[in-house]
């Protein structure tokens, strides 16, 4: 059966490399379950991807997969585990658990020892398998305001532990509900991929880009990227992208690429957005150019980041952004990204604040020896505090703490990770 098969289907499917009955015997081994609620190229099904990734290569253990929903990632994921993919509704009801519960025992006397959840939507899941007597570590990426208090109290109950990506999540959640004393930690992921901005030269991407493009060589390019939606406030970058065309005075042409995919039907976020544009000045420097396979070259051939989210709680557009050296702008008060940025690893700007993000892209396109600190620091940064490996081997040493099992490493010799996990304030 085709790896995909399951975007048509419904009901529980298998994804494995080879029919389970003709694998010759092997010793039991420690089930841990990978749980998202899709296969999207979006963050947190990158995350859990990555994560299974570095268990896969690093523990001696039996990693399985489990997806609410599918995407276009499911073949990656089954590179490194079986793949189940639910295909149900995101809720909680008797078929999940049904299917939950026959995932669960699949295998006689070995039931998973642990379970490791990858967002708030992975809930139902979550809430599912702790039924079935499974510890569950949750990976919660989200800001309070996106979900309900009932949403958050079932995280808080059925999971053995709640990891926060930073403690700006951590801080926003407690304002709004009672964490639950000795489940907390804040574990910030990393880049993804530690040799992103490295396949292209900045003069290649440079070209490539603007070629692709049509720009002028010597156009200044401010990269944005992600979903077509408000959250990622692509309104706020169309207006900013206005208030930079009407002040540079300058000859350097300022163009705005937002790399990524949504909604562009009638009365979307888009649709509004492009018919401001059409009654602006600054309709031909802005580019909405779609979803990418890879994204490397637009970051390392562009010139600056604008993160214009409104809610973000720790995206991993930034540790790529700072990975290419591109100076990041981003607003206060939207999430984990100012904590990335810290010590003059960018621009953090009051929310909402067009004027002063306008002032900065117009001074780095027009005096770029300024942002050459800022690209070292960046860089230096993001390959030193975010390294995804840490993230892993931490996830690896609470994942024993929170199964009560010795993980064993393919490796026995290997040292994992010595960076403290830290705990919520």
């Amino acid at each position: 059966m085709g790896v995909f098969e399951h975007i048509a289907g419904t009901g529980l499917r298998i994804f494995a490399g080879s029919n389970k009955s003709k694998k010759p015997y092997q010793p039991k081994r420690n089930r841990v379950l990978f749980v998202s609620h899709e296969a999207t190229r979006t963050g947190a099904p990158k995350i859990i991807l990555n994560i299974l990734r570095h268990f896969n290569e690093n523990c001696d253990i039996q990693c399985e997969t489990v997806l609410h929903n599918g995407g276009h990632l499911a073949e990656e994921f089954a590179r490194y585990s079986e793949v189940t993919c639910l295909n149900l509704a995101r809720k909680q009801t008797d078929e999940l658990q049904r299917k939950i519960r026959k995932i669960v025992q699949q295998e006689k006397d070995n039931s998973p020892i642990l379970a490791i959840c990858n967002s708030m939507e992975s809930r139902f899941i979550g809430q599912a398998l702790a039924e079935c007597n499974i510890p569950v570590i949750s990976l919660v990426h989200e800001l309070p305001s996106s979900y309900d208090a009932e949403d958050y109290e079932k995280v808080f109950q059925h999971s053995a532990k709640i990891i926060f990506p930073a403690h700006a999540v951590q801080q926003a959640t407690i304002l709004n509900h009672q964490l639950p004393d000795g489940k907390i930690a804040v574990l910030p992921q990393g880049l993804l991929n530690p040799e992103f901005g490295k396949g292209f030269t900045r003069q290649q991407a440079h070209v490539q880009i603007r070629k692709e493009l049509g720009l002028p060589e010597n156009s200044f390019i401010v990269l944005g990227c992600g979903t077509l939606d408000l959250r990622k406030g692509i309104d706020h970058y169309t207006n900013i992208a206005q208030q930079v065309v009407n002040q540079n005075k300058s000859d350097t042409p300022i163009h705005f690429v937002w790399v990524g995919e949504g909604p562009r039907w009638t009365h979307s976020p888009y649709h509004y957005v492009q018919l401001d544009l059409e009654k602006s000045k600054a309709r031909p420097f802005v580019h909405f150019i779609g979803g990418r396979n890879n994204v490397e070259p637009y970051f390392v051939g562009s010139d600056a980041f604008l993160m214009s989210s409104r809610v973000d709680p720790f995206p991993c557009v930034i540790h790529e952004a700072m990975a290419t050296s591109l100076p990041v702008i981003t607003f206060a008060e939207s999430g984990g990204a100012p904590e990335a940025l810290a010590g003059g690893a960018g621009f953090v700007v009051p929310y909402g604040d067009y004027d002063q993000t306008a002032n900065i892209l117009c001074m780095l396109a027009t005096q770029p020896e300024i942002a050459a600190g800022i690209r070292s620091r960046s860089l230096e940064r993001v390959h030193s505090r975010y390294r995804f490996s840490d993230y892993g081997d931490q996830l690896i040493q609470l994942s024993e703490m929170v199964s009560g099992q010795t993980i064993r490493l393919h490796n026995p010799q290997l040292k994992l990770s010595d960076l403290p996990i830290q705990r919520a304030a």
